[in-house]
């Protein structure tokens, strides 16, 4: 499943990717000259009440104020449930699949006490950002935990 998600809503951008979802960001415009045609599988997530009345399934007007409501929304509207994510599988800035690296690589692009703690790194391909399982992932699933419902 794809995001597109129109820039307003860079937060809920960022916590789909951090879940494992392809969640690529655009402005939309007021009118619906810039609206990608439908794609299989992808949602069109905005919070512009002007797209009210489209005949567009792929369209969601999210009523929800704040990033984690967003996602808690968008969740229960599509039907989906933990099991439906990949946390920390994605670039939380650029949205590209992470990459594993060899522990050594990992050396002198994390901060010494973590290349000490952690035995596992992965690494976007477009920005270098490097990630590893450490304390900040157990944090991220705690959070998607308290916003997506068991099912």
């Amino acid at each position: 499943m794809k995001f597109l998600v129109d820039q307003p809503l860079m937060g809920l951008a960022k916590w789909l990717r951090l879940g494992g979802f392809d969640a690529a960001v655009e402005r939309f415009s007021p009118d619906e000259s810039n609206l990608p045609p439908p794609e299989t599988g992808r949602y069109l997530l905005t919070r512009q009440a002007k797209y009210r009345g489209r005949p567009r399934d792929d369209l969601l007007i999210l009523e929800a104020n704040d990033p984690k409501g967003q996602l808690a929304e968008v969740f229960r509207r599509l039907h989906l449930s933990r099991q439906d994510l990949a946390p920390v599988s994605r670039c939380g800035e650029c949205n590209d699949l992470l990459a594993p690296i060899p522990r050594e690589q990992a050396l002198g692009l994390v901060p010494d006490h973590v290349f000490q703690t952690q035995a596992e790194f992965f690494q976007c391909p477009r920005c270098g950002r490097v990630y590893w399982p450490g304390s900040h992932q157990a944090r991220i699933w705690a959070e998607l935990d308290q916003v997506i419902p068991e099912q």
